[in-house]
């Protein structure tokens, strides 16, 4: 079984703006702003929508970044990892 590191609170990850240099805030999966309901879908279903042609089979999750200082907004691949 694989889950998103920053999903689960695993680690966090700082990134910086691309476009002021300050540092950006996560604000979660991408898809997860795809709709009211979206939180509740199976999550490999959800995963076929992201953006990312092959993300169940690379384990990627996708992330949005929001830069609080620019408003500048920046979608972020996530490995996940193998947990037991």
């Amino acid at each position: 079984m694989y889950a998103c590191p920053l999903c689960n609170g695993f680690k966090s990850l700082e990134q910086s703006c691309p476009a002021c240099g300050n540092a950006m805030d996560d604000q979660g999966r991408l898809v997860d702003y795809m709709g009211d309901y979206i939180a509740y879908l199976d999550y490999e279903g959800t995963n076929l929508i992201d953006g990312i042609s092959s993300s169940n089979e690379k384990h990627m999750c996708l992330h949005l970044f929001l830069c609080l200082s620019c408003d500048k907004q920046i979608h972020v691949p996530i490995k996940e990892t193998e947990v037991f």
